[in-house]
């Protein structure tokens, strides 16, 4: 893997974080458009962009600027060989902040994403994404579902 291959993967998860915070729902279905998320807190698994969009949509409050006024900050990127041919794997961990007029900002959910890349033909692009929820604060102004 070379250096711009690095940074076409980080910008791929860092704009995933981004669309969420930005409620840009329909550019991060995009993202999984040949891709599939899971995650530990359902057993519902959301694949293409019409139905990551669509539930990122409907399960995110948004507030004045329509918004959910959060902001994920992802680290502890882990690259290594993903289990398809010419497939990178990265794990990384996650926290996200919040802050609405009902709470002050406070971290509302910890945990770690496990990620799988391919390059297709317009580049790299999620094949899946794995959430792990660990760790979970006041999650009132956060989601329309519970995950606890």
């Amino acid at each position: 893997m070379t250096a711009d291959d690095r940074t076409a993967i980080e910008s791929l998860i860092f704009r995933y974080a981004r669309y969420v915070d930005t409620a840009r729902y329909e550019d991060l279905g995009a993202l999984f458009a040949d891709a599939a998320i899971t995650a530990n807190k359902t057993s519902q698994r959301f694949v293409g962009a019409a139905e990551v969009r669509d539930y990122w949509r409907m399960s995110n409050k948004r507030f004045e600027g329509g918004t959910p006024r959060t902001h994920h900050i992802v680290t502890n990127l882990e690259f290594e060989d993903g289990p398809g041919a010419g497939s990178v794997r990265v794990r990384a961990c996650f926290t996200v902040l919040q802050g609405t007029l009902a709470i002050a900002l406070q971290p509302i959910a910890c945990g770690r994403y496990d990620d799988v890349f391919d390059r297709g033909p317009a580049g790299w692009r999620f094949r899946s994404k794995h959430i792990e929820v660990t760790l979970l604060g006041n999650m009132n102004d956060h989601l329309n579902v519970s995950i606890s």
